[in-house]
This record gives structure tokens, C-alpha cells and sequence, in this order.
């Protein structure tokens, strides 16, 4: 005999209501990581991932990571729309920090990959270990084939061994003190120098283009990369046919990201949204503004807002300096941009850098771009308040308009920081 259980109706809502309320808890999460990797919030995402862990275990924090290597971010204001997705490089190079392997980004090994690799550890501190001893065994096998390139000695993390770290070093100096650079016809062939990284690293701050240059204009280059290393190449007459540079990088999105550079491509540049490119974009934009303040052509200015883009699409805190300063122009033509521009990076640094504008111009539009965005960056960056703070107690030229900024921000609830 079959016993039919009727299920009650109210028990059966409350389960469906449960599970949508499930769901979209995890929506949500997976929006605030999404949103945080995008933004380049690194120590917000710290936060949010120790916050899942300790609620719901290790095993679902590193979920929300994987997941958002395929998921989109809320778009950067003023760059139309309203998600985008993850830029590649930009995801490997958040995903790098978090697990302390910041620098070691162009290791030939898929990011996500690595990270299924963790989701039997325990803990974030023993995914942390993992993952770096991992990214470090995989880094000494690519310097033992001649391939540091893009590896970053500036960024890597004072956690890793020295050895690694003096590797690295051993590796660009020994093919930089090797290049000898063949000139032929008045013009250097700079092939060999953008696969050396001090090489790469002088021609991007430069702003070379190609794998061409003449004569007059290397010298330069020669003289930035002796300050760093205490020798100057060397060149030869050579007309025979250029050979293929012998170490490329292994890693296939970082030799995508050398071919944008020596072609100069910023808006695939700011599609990769990789800190290896700031250089570039920084001696890029620097020159289109000189440029434009001397002929004010159409073409010039969407140049110059195409590069300021990439530099939000990478969202690093290395921008601010260069931002900065063309924000000290008289021009409310390129101020305008930047200010807005500035207001998507959530970070004190930025947040300053408009207050100071906003205390100091006479110039309404500016003004009012810089507000808007100091509101912006305080939605996910409650340390606006005190630099705000600090700022008051100084002498400011428009400390009316700021007081009531203040006021307004001060009733913006905690619980928005992180959506």
C-alpha cells in the first residue's frame, strides 16, 4: 500500500522562498567579488573573502573567485554602459596579490587553473602558501629556460625568497649587458631590445613605437636604460636578415600584451588591463596632451580620451601621478575628463587629489565633476571622510560647496561600501 504524503503549502512556499533568498545572497556576494576585483579594491576583496570564509568556509570563498573570472563588473563612470567584463590581465594580477605572488603574474600557467588547485585546502592562509609555493616552483622552471620578461621586480612580493627575486635580476642584466643593437640606413632595429626587459621598460617609457627607430632619437633610450644599469649597448652595421628574438614571452597572454605595446594598440592595451602597460600609457597620454594644447584637432582629443580610458580600465594607483597632473592644467577641456576619470579609483590617494582640486578652482564645471566624483569614490571608500575632515580645517577656497558634501556623504549608510 502507497502512502501519498500531501506536502503543506505554507512549508513549500517557505522552502522556495529560502532558496531564492539563497540565491540571491550568492548573487550578491559574487557581485561585491566581481565588483572588487574589477575596481582593483584589493584590500576590500581581503575583507570580503575573510568574511565568507568565517561564514560559510574556505570551500565557498574560493567558489566566488572562480566564478568571477567569467562574471562582469559595473562599468567605470563616464565609460558608457553599464557591465563589463573582467579585463584578463587586470583578473591575474588582483588574483597574484591576494595569494602574496605579486610580480610573478607572467608565470605560464592559467590563472584559474591555479585556483582550482585550492579548493581542497582548508583555510585562506593554507591556499595562500599553496598557491604561492606553486607559482614559485612554476617561476624557477621559466627562468631556467631565459624567460623573465614582464616579471616585475618593483611589485614582487617582499614574502617571496631572495633567490627567486635575484634570479630574476640575474636574468634581465645578463640579456641587456649581451644586446648589441644592428643598425642599418640611419635606423636602428629594436626587435631584440623589447624582448630584453630593461630594454621594454626604457623603449615604453620613451613612447617607441615599432620595431624601428632612427638614429638621433636612440641615443635617448641608450641614456635612460645606462642610468639603470651602468652600461651602454653597444650597436653594429648589420644588414642581414633580423632573426627572431631568442626567449618570447611563454606565457601567450603576456606575448599578446609585448605585441600591443611595441604597436602601441591603447585601446587593446586597456582591454588587457595590465600594470605592465602604465609606462606607455602614461609617456602616451603625456605627449597627446602637448600635443593637443598646440593644435586643439578633434583627432588629438579623442587620442587623448582613448588613453585617459585605458588608464581606468587598468585601475592602478600608479596612474594618479600622471592624472595629477594634467589636472593642473587651465584647460577645463582635459581637466573635466580626468576629474571625472579619477572618481573610479576608489582609494584616499584619489579622493585627495580631487579635494585639493576642488578647494583651489574658480572653474564651475570642474568644480562640480570633482564633487561628483569624491561622492563616487566615497561609496566604496569610507576613508573620504577623513580627508575630508582634514581638509576643512585648511584654507579652502570652496569650503561651502565641500561642507555640504560632507554633510550629505556623512548619511550615506556603511552597508554601500562594498556593493
Amino acid at each position: 500500500m502507497i502512502t501519498v504524503v500531501k506536502e503543506n503549502p505554507l512549508e513549500r512556499l517557505l522552502k522556495a522562498s529560502r532558496k531564492r533568498v539563497a540565491e540571491t545572497e550568492e548573487r550578491d556576494k559574487l557581485v561585491e567579488i566581481t565588483n572588487a576585483i574589477g575596481d582593483r579594491r584589493e584590500r576590500n576583496l581581503l575583507d570580503l573573502l575573510a568574511n565568507i570564509e568565517a561564514k560559510d568556509g574556505w570551500e565557498t570563498a574560493i567558489h566566488f573567485l572562480i566564478e568571477s573570472a567569467k562574471s562582469t563588473y559595473s562599468a567605470p563612470i563616464g565609460a558608457g554602459g553599464s557591465q563589463r567584463r573582467i579585463e584578463p590581465l587586470k583578473y591575474r594580477e588582483v588574483i597574484f596579490a591576494t595569494f602574496s605572488s605579486a610580480g610573478l603574474e607572467p608565470v605560464n600557467y592559467d590563472t584559474v587553473a591555479l585556483l582550482d588547485e585550492l579548493q581542497g585546502e582548508e583555510s585562506m592562509v593554507s591556499a595562500t602558501r599553496t598557491f604561492a609555493a606553486r607559482v614559485q616552483n612554476l617561476t624557477i622552471k621559466q627562468f631556467q629556460s631565459g624567460d623573465a620578461l614582464f616579471f616585475d621586480l618593483a611589485s614582487m612580493s617582499s614574502s617571496l625568497p631572495a633567490d627567486l627575486i635575484e634570479m630574476a635580476e640575474a636574468i634581465h642584466k645578463k640579456r641587456i649587458h649581451e644586446l648589441i643593437i644592428p643598425v642599418s640606413r640611419k635606423q636602428a632595429h629594436l626587435e631584440k631590445m623589447w624582448y630584453s626587459e630593461y630594454g621594454r621598460i626604457a623603449l615604453a617609457e620613451q613612447g617607441v613605437k615599432g620595431n624601428r627607430l632612427q638614429l638621433p632619437d636612440l641615443d635617448s633610450v641608450l641614456s635612460v636604460i645606462q642610468l639603470r644599469i651602468g652600461h651602454r649597448l653597444m650597436t653594429k652595421e648589420d644588414d642581414s636578415p633580423l632573426e627572431v628574438p631568442e626567449v618570447t614571452p611563454t606565457n601567450a597572454e603576456y606575448g599578446n600584451l609585448l605585441t600591443m605595446m611595441i604597436n602601441q594598440d591603447i585601446d587593446g592595451l586597456g582591454l588587457l588591463g595590465s600594470k605592465n602597460s602604465l609606462p606607455l600609457l602614461s609617456t602616451v597620454l603625456r605627449s597627446t596632451v602637448a600635443d593637443y594644447q598646440q593644435d586643439k584637432s578633434t583627432n588629438l582629443f579623442r587620442k587623448f580620451i582613448s588613453c585617459m580610458n585605458s588608464h581606468v580600465q587598468v585601475r592602478s594607483l600608479n596612474s594618479l601621478a600622471m592624472l595629477e597632473r594634467v589636472m593642473q592644467l587651465d584647460n577645463s577641456r582635459l581637466v573635466t575628463p580626468v576629474t571625472v576619470a579619477l572618481g573610479n579609483f576608489y582609494h584616499e590617494s584619489a579622493a585627495s587629489v580631487l579635494i585639493e582640486l576642488a578647494c583651489r578652482t574658480r572653474n564651475k564645471e570642474v568644480e562640480a565633476a570633482s564633487i561628483t566624483s569624491i561622492a563616487n569614490i566615497h561609496r566604496k571608500c569610507p576613508e573620504v571622510e577623513v580627508v575630508l575632515d582634514n581638509v576643512l580645517t585648511s584654507e579652502c577656497r570652496n569650503r561651502g560647496r565641500l561642507r555640504r558634501l560632507q554633510k550629505k556623504l556623512l548619511k550615506t549608510s556603511r552597508s554601500q561600501y562594498y556593493s
